[in-house]
């Protein structure tokens, strides 16, 4: 048996989450254009015939700095409900022009990492025109540590197979894996469902509301004809968001709800009824 533990870091809106769920083939953990959708680590897990990848998708930094601290304190082995023991590879999430800018800390972050391997991932190439143009950044990091650099697009699957054939190099024999072979993450079935409707939210409203929205799952019951009946309580802070929520006749509302449904009935095998109340925050 073979089992891999991956460690995904980087800025955020680097791309992580993207690149987690291309990996794992499956949606797990949730993407957006703002800022921070990730707000905890996630377990993503995929076994393979006797090999275990389980993939850890990190809260986005706000700077390299922080990377840089992060991995010099070793606060990858203090990811609350699991004790790990080891990584065995760190995916190093960048952007072309991040690395131009700061090349210095980066060189700092590999030249410290000597006992877990650094793949260095160069996101969102689909937005590079000159391709070429990376190349002197990657002659740049390879001068100074041997280290495997691949270009990839997340969003678009490119070199997506060439990074997994690279992860999987580094799997190491174990006795057993440390998790079942059906379990997808460690994120509960409830928890999966209030990161899609919060999903939902931050793609249809984006720059409109607030991190500070809850949601809560009221009820989760299977009926006669065996389909789920979810009751969802969306917490506001301010009286004035409950009519961008709801929107003219209750549209932008209505929207979330479908698209939120189709996830979920993905998760759940059987057909959904999602009921979504806006309440305020007393």
């Amino acid at each position: 048996m073979l089992s891999n533990t991956i460690l995904i870091i980087g800025k955020v809106n680097v791309g992580k989450s993207t690149l987690f769920n291309k990996l794992l083939t499956t949606k797990i953990s949730i993407t957006s254009n703002k800022r921070n959708t990730t707000q905890k680590n996630i377990f993503g897990i995929q076994t393979q015939k006797n090999i275990q990848n389980v993939y850890i998708d990190t809260i986005g930094f706000k700077n390299i700095l922080s990377i840089k601290n992060y991995i010099l304190k070793k606060k990858y082995l203090k990811i609350k409900k699991y004790e790990l023991k080891k990584i065995n590879v760190i995916l190093f999430v960048l952007e072309k022009n991040q690395i131009i800018k700061h090349f210095k800390n980066i060189n700092k972050i590999i030249k410290f990492q000597k006992k877990i391997p650094i793949i260095i991932v160069i996101n969102k190439i689909d937005y590079i025109t000159n391709k070429h143009s990376l190349l002197p950044v990657i002659k740049k990091i390879k001068i100074l540590s041997h280290i495997n650099i691949i270009p990839i697009s997340a969003k678009k699957k490119e070199n997506i197979k060439n990074l997994k054939k690279i992860i999987d190099t580094y799997a190491c024999k174990v006795k057993n894996h440390n998790f079942n072979k059906y379990q997808k993450t460690n994120l509960s079935i409830q928890e999966q469902i209030i990161n899609i409707i919060k999903e939902k939210f931050f793609r249809n409203f984006y720059k409109e509301l607030p991190y500070s929205n809850n949601i809560k799952i009221k009820s989760f019951k299977l009926n006669k004809k065996k389909e789920y009946i979810i009751k969802v309580n969306v917490f506001i802070r301010k009286k004035s968001q409950k009519k961008i929520f709801i929107g003219k006749n209750g549209k932008k509302i209505k929207v979330c709800s479908i698209q939120a449904k189709k996830n979920i009935k993905k998760i759940l095998k059987k057909k959904v009824h999602l009921f979504l109340t806006i309440k305020q925050k007393k």
